[in-house]
């Protein structure tokens, strides 16, 4: 049975809605929206088909639309990060977090996948590295409340993490092999991403001063999607195109060269990054709104009845926070919390899932699995988010001496 436009056209706006009214709840109680998203997908699901009503469609445009989002994602975290030189630490910290927790995240999977689930080795790469990749799309909104180095830490190791994975899991389907090569593809990819970046965010940067058209900002955003599907088509990681620009948009006085640095007026990328920011926010909102509700729509609750997929879903995120809290434990001197909870699963997770060649899937490891994962996640990150009471800071300490002083 069809449905009506005007019938589709109101649950449009009712979503929208919805999701607006989950992010404001989760800035208070930390619960994050896209799981009120998902279910929403699911219960949707469910009444249509016991109405007889089909979208067919749906299913067939959740890579395309989560990829807009993942783009959005990534850009609006990048925009909102500062690269002083006190810095520096923080980011090599991050990224060698992402790094190293993601290469032991999939080696443990990877072995329990083949001994444990008797699956193919290859076949067992293939499935642990999606499980095994931090979601910038769920952990980057559910920093806000977080002291500025924790933030900044999470949208740094989130990012790379994206990044990392989406080079890991391309070099593996393209070759069997793995091995210290990848390592220098990894460099000599970073390096080539990075000169095509500082020349084309220079480019847009000046073509934003000078397009006098009130309708402007979607420009920059066209390219960033053009540039990441071409590299998808040469298996570059062009997610790393889009962090570095947003990275040059943000801090134009710092990263780029003295000689390209004098020929951008700088106030004038201050105006530019304002409204980028508000436009790159509220797309992203929009897209990872109908992404997790479409996903929680492609859910069929009846295939849902095995409890070994409660179980396996469980393993697998033990293995994933207990290798997390291990790493952070050893190489933190401070605390750990509240990121050592901060690893959920989503956007890219699903992607890299939908991207498996059907003969490399799993009859273990389905969707179901990685719905668990992926909501099992987001319950740790609810509760260490709970449990954490940011630490209050000098001027707060001192205001309360003061005051103990005056009752004194």
């Amino acid at each position: 049975m069809d449905i009506q436009t005007e019938w589709v056209l109101l649950g449009l706006g009712l979503i929208t809605i919805f999701s607006y009214l989950f992010d404001l709840l989760a800035k208070r109680t930390k619960f994050p929206s896209v799981i009120l998203l998902v279910l929403i997908g699911i219960l949707v699901r469910l009444y249509t088909d016991a109405e007889g009503l089909t979208f067919p469609v749906l299913e067939d445009i959740l890579p395309t639309l989560g990829s807009i989002g993942l783009i959005l994602i990534v850009l609006e975290g990048a925009l909102e990060l500062s690269t002083e030189r006190e810095k520096l630490g923080l980011i090599i910290r991050a990224f060698f977090s992402s790094l190293i927790i993601m290469l032991l995240t999939v080696t443990a999977l990877t072995i329990l996948f083949y001994y444990g689930f008797h699956m193919k080795l290859y076949i067992s790469i293939v499935n642990a590295i999606p499980l095994s990749i931090i979601s910038s799309a769920v952990a980057i909104p559910s920093s806000m409340g977080f002291a500025t180095s924790k933030r900044e830490f999470i949208i740094y190791e989130s990012s790379f993490s994206d990044i990392i994975g989406i080079i890991l899991f391309n070099h593996v389907l393209a070759n069997r092999t793995f091995g210290p090569e990848i390592l220098v593809y990894f460099g000599i990819e970073t390096i080539l991403v990075l000169a095509v970046t500082v020349v084309c965010s220079f480019l847009l940067i000046k073509l934003l001063h000078r397009i006098e058209h009130k309708i402007k900002y979607f420009l920059p955003i066209a390219v960033l999607i053009i540039l990441y599907a071409l590299g998808k088509m040469f298996h570059i990681s062009s997610l790393m195109m889009v962090f570095f620009f947003g990275l040059f948009m943000a801090n134009s006085r710092t990263l780029f060269p003295r000689r390209i640095r004098k020929f951008l007026d700088h106030e004038q990328v201050d105006v530019n990054l304002k409204q980028l920011q508000l436009l790159t926010g509220e797309s992203a909102f929009l897209i990872r709104t109908f992404f997790f509700l479409i996903f929680g729509f492609t859910i069929v609750v009846s295939k849902m009845g095995n409890p070994w997929l409660l179980i396996w879903g469980t393993i697998i995120i033990v293995i994933i926070f207990a290798i997390r809290f291990a790493y952070l434990r050893i190489m933190s001197k401070g605390r750990i919390t509240p990121e050592v909870f901060i690893a959920p699963r989503g956007l890219i997770n699903i992607l890299l899932f939908l991207s498996i060649p059907t003969a490399l899937l799993s009859d273990v490891i389905n969707q179901y699995v990685l719905l668990i994962v992926f909501i099992f996640s987001l319950l740790v990150m609810i509760w260490g988010g709970i449990s954490w009471k940011k630490p209050k800071s000098g001027k707060e300490i001192i205001e309360e001496v003061r005051e103990i002083s005056w009752n004194i």
